[in-house]
């Protein structure tokens, strides 16, 4: 399966979007995010429970619709395995390009948001487990981070650089808990 070109994310960006309200699709960063987790955990957990939280109540004009997003979210599942195995995972983050900085601006919260919701697949104990130990707890701090802001901090954050840099820790973050988990996830079913 191969991993999905910037063309063939930016029509599954538009596919989720105009699925969003009406159907529950996650939008692609949310996906993104939500995935990064899902495959990142404790135990593995099959297309047939997470592709629905992807694509919500989403009904497919055809077949080859059908295909083509089936495949498409395959292969970004199994790119996001890949780059985390490689250590050169990035999480796919939407930007602000002129605010008051004049810089461009992260807006990581919903892969932030998709991220935890995939945490919870796994099962409610699964984000206690990893708070209650101090290397995980660190990993995760940069995504509880951006879940804390006030409303009105969303797209003027009080401090821009180091809002920037926080977001610049999700990649690494992501990585370390995906390393962190692999010593104790659980046996695939099946093998002894």
């Amino acid at each position: 399966m191969s991993l999905p070109d910037d063309e063939q994310l930016g029509w599954l960006e538009d596919f989720l979007l105009q699925h969003m309200e009406a159907d529950q699709c996650l939008p692609l960063d949310a996906a993104h995010g939500y995935l990064t987790a899902v495959v990142s955990g404790p135990r593995m957990i099959m297309p047939s429970e997470w592709l629905p939280r992807v694509l919500g109540k989403v009904e497919f004009a055809d077949m080859e619709e059908t295909s083509r997003i089936t495949e498409t979210l395959m292969g970004l599942y199994n790119g996001i395995i890949e780059e985390l195995e490689e250590g050169s995972y990035e999480p796919i983050v939407l930007t602000l390009e002129e605010n008051r900085s004049g810089r461009p601006q992260p807006l990581p919260y919903g892969w932030c948001e998709g991220y935890l919701v995939g945490w919870k697949t796994h099962g409610e104990q699964v984000l206690d487990t990893m708070l209650e130990d101090e290397e995980a707890a660190g990993l995760l701090a940069p995504v509880v981070a951006f879940l804390m802001y006030e409303e009105d901090q969303l797209m003027d954050p009080p401090d821009p650089e180091g809002h920037r840099q926080t977001a610049m820790e999700l990649g690494p973050s992501a990585v370390g808990l995906y390393r962190w988990w692999l010593p104790r996830r659980e046996m695939p079913v099946g093998n002894a």
